[in-house]
């Protein structure tokens, strides 16, 4: 009887165990995901709160500081636009007309811009078959953008 108390206690442990680095893993690293158009309205009530969003990257927007390591780009729903700001090198795909992203950062009101950890676009595999094609779907073809220093 001992024995079989042991072994259930044991495994309710690696169960709660399991169960714990579950949702602390998940918890606080991407946060709820809203559209451009939330944040914007939402703006002072999203300050500095985990969050996720995706859009597309407005035409000329993009601007790469390669001394500081900053990626700065405006992101819309079609209807709003956001400032985005990321410390690190442009994603590849970034520079196709009308890319789509996924962005998971924190609002900073007082700026006005979202800060980002992270910065994907979307679907990466239908860009690199377009790119063998030399276009987008749209027809259009490849801008060639040498994400030109900021200003």
């Amino acid at each position: 009887m001992k024995l079989n108390r042991k072994v259930a206690l044991s495994a309710l442990l690696v169960v709660v165990a399991i169960a714990y680095l579950i949702i602390s893993g998940f918890s606080g690293n991407t946060g709820r995901q809203y559209s451009v158009g939330e944040i914007v309205r939402q703006a002072d009530a999203l300050e500095g709160q985990p969050l996720t969003t995706e859009g597309k990257v407005v035409a000329g927007s993009i601007r790469w500081d390669r001394e500081a390591l900053e990626l700065r780009f405006t992101l819309t729903d079609g209807q709003e636009r956001l400032e985005v700001r990321y410390p690190g090198v442009p994603p590849d795909n970034l520079d196709y007309p009308g890319v789509q992203v996924i962005v998971k950062g924190r609002y900073d009101a007082a700026g006005h811009f979202l800060a980002v950890d992270s910065v994907q676009t979307r679907c990466p595999s239908k860009y690199e078959a377009l790119e063998e094609q030399g276009g987008d779907s749209s027809g259009e073809r490849r801008e060639e953008v040498s994400f030109r220093d900021a200003d």
